[in-house]
Formats: structure tokens, C-alpha cells, sequence
């Protein structure tokens, strides 16, 4: 102040940074050689030590009451700045340029004004380049909150570098997912961001609340609304921070909703009513949009879901995290709890399925082991009716040969008889009278009426050892030297 008069701080800093913050090239950029330093009169060193061969052939500035005040004393080795005079003359200052980002849905727009202009020229520029009406138009990410389009940026006190985005809500619906929402911070806010769940509040409430006790999290509610001030400075400085969305990521399901319009608005309040009670959709009513975003805390309780906590927009990142953190501390307290409940019950039914389970296989041993009676049963039953069968048939055979055989022959007929005895395997002997001329086929018979069928027995003679059933059964007993009397035994076959 004292060299060049200026009062206002924005001023002298924009001055500075016109001239790379070279002080002495701010100075004499605003005050002429001849006005801004005052020599020694033996004296031709520059104001901060430096030899200036344009100070020295400088005329002596005209006087002032600062001057007379205090003259520059004859034996001084050191300049004094002087101060300024009002009647000074000023050097014309280049004007300051502000560059900004803008960035629209999938596109971005770079713009280089003079700090002179309003709000209202970056929008004439984005219509041109973007083609949406001014009219249409909400300029957003402004440090001061919204601004009208006749504010002049230098009384903003803007950075050099700047970034905006632009919201048509007249054209385009304001986002109403999780999903739009997430492609919105990606894009206005980089890499870093929440990672909002994809699908309905009831579906994240499932995902949150219903699984088992161990994968249970809480359930971070996040209300945007454009239309606040504190927005872009939550989004971008909280709700973006790498400790926040790390906590996020690892302990919250966190899902988000547009309320920048009042029909969207409506919806979360009638889906807050349907899942979280009428208090907590009050709640949210009584909030007004410059204390937008929101982030409420949901915990699943067994009876009823509860918000534990309702944090405004106007918060720090610390702030927010201590939050977070107190909300999982009652969170893991109550969790702590539901994993013992659910394990007691677990162990309970794991009793019950085991019993259950014993049960079912003693029933089963018990059904296997009936079945298996009963099968046996059938099976002598089956049996014992086929046995009865075959002896039936033997029988009818027996008795169909025994009435088949030819009478016994008296001896006293003429003809050869051959008397032939044969042992049975019990040791009993059948004793019976052939005619020598008889086939062997009727001595077969004879054998299989009394229950000794050829399939199943063979006859042999004593000494020589013969097997008579191996012989042709149409020879006569006097072919098979079975005359004038012969003993036979019964033999099973193997």
C-alpha cells in the first residue's frame, strides 16, 4: 500500500500473479519509474540493494506530505520507497484471463475469458459449442455457490484454473439411479468415487439387511440435490475422498437418489414410508435443499429397519468419517449379537436336523428291513407254489406213466420174463416181472412211476458196471442182456 496506493487485496494479488509473483515487476508495472522510487541523493543503489542505472538518472519526484515529512537523508547508503502520489500516473494493466473446464454429459468444453466478463458470456459460448440454450442452461461447480449470469467473475475471485459442469433438467431428467449417479462423479469427480448399488431401495435393503448375520452391512441412504450449494463441495471433497470410499466399499452398501426434482423426491419419500416408516420420511421432508446432500445411516433390526444417523452437507471429511465410524460401532455391537443368536439357533437345528436325521435312517432301516421280509416271504411263497406245482406235474406224470405200463407178465405164459429187482437211492428194491421181448423205454417207465424220472436218475447194473440209461431205449431187454433176471440200482445224476 505504501508504494502503489491499492487497497484491495484481490486486486494486488490478481497483480502479482499477472507477473509470476515478481514483486518489483508488480511494482513497476503499476507505478512509472519517475513516480514509484525515490533516490538517495548519493545513493545509486535500488531499492533492495540492486545498482539501477535508471534510478539514478531519474528526476526528483514532485513533493508530497509524506516527502516533506520525512526528506531522504544526504548521508543515507539506502533508497526509501516513496508513496504514491494521487496524482500519479497509472500504466495500463493487461487485462487477467480465467480458464475454464466445463464439462456437459460426455462432452467438455474449454473457455478463456477475461476476468471482466459475467457468468452470462461462458454461457453464450456453451450454446454455441454445446448447443443448449442459455435459458435451458444451470452452470454449476462455483466455489461461491450459484451465481446469477450478470455476476462478473472478478468479483467472484476466481482461481487462474476452473472447473464446471453444466445440468439442462428442463431438457433431460435429473439423474434417478444409482447407476446415473456413479457415471455423474466419474465423470465430474475422477476415479475415485462411491460405487453406488445398482437396483431398487428394496433390493439394497435385501442386500444390506436379510443375508446372514456375518455378511450383514449397513445401508449408507445418499440424497443428492443440485439445486444446493454444498453439492459439488460434498461430492467432491468428501463423498470422493479415498478414506471415505474405502470405508464405504468395505462396511456400507451404499445406494443414492436424485431429489433435484420434486417428483423424484416424492418417490423417495413414498419408498422411505414403505421401508423405513413415516418418521423417517418426515425426517427427510423437513430438510431444506441448501442442507442438501444427505447421507443417512440405515441399520437392519429384526423388527423394524432404523436410521442412525442423518448427516448434512455442511461436514468435513473427518467429520464424516467419525460419523461413519460411530454408526458401525452400535452396528457391530448389534451384529456381534445376531451372530451368537444365529449361532445358537444353528446349533439348535443342527441337533434337531441330526435327531431328524437319525430318525429318518431308523425309519429307513425299518422300511429296508420290511421290505426285505416281506420279500422273502414272496419269495417262499413263489416258491413253495412252484414246488407244489412241479410235484403236481410230476404226479400227473407219474400217475399218466403208471397207468401207461403194460401189465405184469405170470410166468407161467411161455414167454421169456425177465425178473428184474432195482435199488433205490434210500435203499428200498422194486422187485417186478418184463416180458424179455419189452423195450428198455417201458423199464424207464416203470422206474419214473414209482418218482425216479431219466432226466434226473440213471440206472446201472451191478457187475459188469453199465449204465442202462445211456443205451437206446427201443432195444428189448433180452438186447440189453437184462434177462433172465437182473438187480439195478438208482443213481442221481450230478
Amino acid at each position: 500500500h505504501a508504494c502503489t496506493g491499492i487497497d484491495n487485496i484481490a486486486e494486488a494479488i490478481t497483480l502479482l500473479e499477472l507477473n509470476n509473483w515478481d514483486l518489483v515487476a508488480a511494482i513497476n508495472g503499476v507505478i512509472p519509474q519517475e513516480n514509484g522510487i525515490l533516490q538517495s541523493e548519493g545513493s545509486q543503489t535500488g531499492p533492495f540493494g540492486d545498482n539501477s542505472q535508471a534510478a539514478s538518472t531519474a528526476p526528483t519526484a514532485p513533493p508530497s506530505r509524506a516527502a516533506s515529512s520525512s526528506p531522504p537523508s544526504s548521508s543515507s547508503s539506502s533508497s526509501a520507497f516513496c508513496p504514491v502520489l494521487p496524482s500519479r500516473q497509472i500504466v495500463e494493466r493487461q487485462p487477467r484471463m480465467l480458464n475454464f473446464h466445463v464439462e456437459y454429459r460426455t462432452r467438455s468444453v474449454e473457455v478463456v475469458l477475461e476476468d471482466a466478463s459475467t457468468v452470462g458470456d461462458i454461457k453464450q459460448i456453451l450454446e454455441t459449442e454445446l448447443q443448449v440454450p442459455v435459458s435451458k442452461m444451470q452452470l454449476k461447480g462455483w466455489k461461491s455457490g450459484d451465481v446469477s449470469d450478470s455476476t462478473v467473475l472478478r468479483s467472484l475471485h476466481l482461481p487462474k484454473n476452473n472447473s464446471l459442469y453444466v445440468l439442462t433438467p428442463d431438457i433431460a431428467p435429473s439423474a434417478t439411479t444409482s447407476q446415473t449417479l456413479t457415471l455423474c462423479m466419474f465423470s465430474r469427480y475422477g476415479d475415485c468415487h462411491p460405487v453406488f448399488f445398482i437396483g431398487s431401495l428394496e433390493a439394497a435393503s435385501q442386500e444390506a439387511f436379510y443375508g446372514k448375520a456375518r455378511d450383514r452391512k449397513l445401508l449408507a441412504i445418499y440424497l443428492h440435490n443440485d439445486d444446493s450449494v454444498l453439492s459439488n463441495v460434498f461430492c467432491s471433497q468428501m463423498m470422493c475422498a479415498e478414506s471415505i470410499v474405502s470405508y464405504l466399499s468395505q462396511n456400507f452398501i451404499t445406494w443414492a437418489w436424485d431429489v433435484t426434482k420434486e417428483a423424484n423426491k416424492a418417490r423417495l419419500l413414498t419408498m422411505c414410508t414403505r421401508h423405513f416408516g413415516s418418521v423417517v420420511a418426515q425426517t427427510i421432508r423437513t430438510y431444506k435443499t441448501d442442507q442438501f446432500p444427505l447421507l443417512l445411516i440405515v441399520m437392519g433390526k429384526r423388527t423394524s429397519n432404523e436410521v442412525l444417523n442423518v448427516i448434512q452437507g455442511n461436514t468435513t471429511v473427518d467429520e464424516l468419517m467419525m460419523r461413519l465410524m460411530g454408526a458401525m460401532e452400535i452396528f457391530t455391537a448389534q451384529q456381534q449379537e445376531d451372530i451368537r443368536d444365529e449361532d445358537e439357533r444353528e446349533a439348535r437345528e443342527m441337533v434337531k436336523r441330526e435327531q431328524d436325521e437319525a430318525y429318518r435312517l431308523s425309519l429307513e432301516a425299518d422300511r429296508k428291513k420290511r421290505e426285505a421280509q416281506e420279500r422273502e416271504e414272496a419269495e417262499q411263497v413263489r416258491q413253495e407254489r412252484i414246488r407244489k406245482e412241479q410235484e403236481e406235474e410230476r404226479e400227473a406224470i407219474r400217475l399218466s406213466l403208471e397207468q401207461a405200463l403194460p401189465p405184469e407178465p405170470n410166468e407161467e405164459e411161455g414167454e421169456p420174463v425177465s425178473k428184474l429187482r432195482i435199488r433205490t437211492p434210500s435203499g428200498e428194491f422194486l422187485e417186478r416181472r418184463f416180458l424179455g421181448s419189452c423195450k428198455l423205454q417201458v423199464l424207464f417207465d416203470f422206474v419214473a412211476s414209482k418218482g425216479y424220472p431219466s432226466d434226473e436218475f440213471k440206472l446201472l447194473t451191478t457187475f459188469p458196471r453199465r449204465n442202462i440209461t445211456q443205451l437206446d431205449p427201443a432195444w428189448t431187454l433180452l438186447e440189453a442182456k437184462l434177462f433172465p433176471q437182473e438187480t439195478l440200482f438208482l443213481e442221481a445224476k450230478e
